[in-house]
């Protein structure tokens, strides 16, 4: 596998941020080790403080890919395996998927709620062969670290 990685951390004004990662990939035999062309990461985000103690960030970030033969998972093995039966091959790929998030952190607490997969449709979208994603959904947290 031959592989280039492009990444990229722009700030402007020092309160707006965009992270950016980009990732060709080339396997010799896609036969054997299946890997998408390229994997794309971006993330903009709003960063600052409330009161000057609550650090928030406000954001988006979006993961995408091309097309490929991902490897399926095998129930029986209980592991991923190439795709072998050309009757029941399924590409996947080339579809985004964007996640809207907000982040507070406060001394030693952190957190957060984020929308996933806003784009969430009726489309195809699948990171395994036969598993597709969840669809739009709201998740929340709370973390805290605890000190000897």
């Amino acid at each position: 596998v031959i592989t280039a990685q492009l990444r990229q951390n722009l700030t402007f004004w020092n309160v707006l941020h965009w992270d950016n990662e980009f990732t060709f990939q080339k396997s010799s035999n896609d036969d054997v080790l299946p890997v998408p062309s390229l994997n794309v990461y971006s993330n903009l985000y709003l960063r600052f403080k409330i009161a000057r103690v609550l650090k928030c960030d406000l954001g988006a970030d979006v993961r995408y890919f091309t097309k490929y033969y991902a490897p399926e998972y095998s129930p029986y093995m209980g592991q991923f395996a190439v795709q072998e039966n050309e009757a029941c091959r399924v590409k996947v790929g080339n579809y985004p998927v964007v996640n809207v998030y907000a982040n507070f952190l406060l001394q030693h607490t952190r957190f957060f709620i984020m929308l996933s997969h806003v784009n969430s449709s009726n489309g195809d979208y699948f990171f395994t062969p036969h598993y597709p994603l969840n669809e739009r959904i709201i998740r929340f947290g709370l973390s805290w670290n605890f000190f000897n």
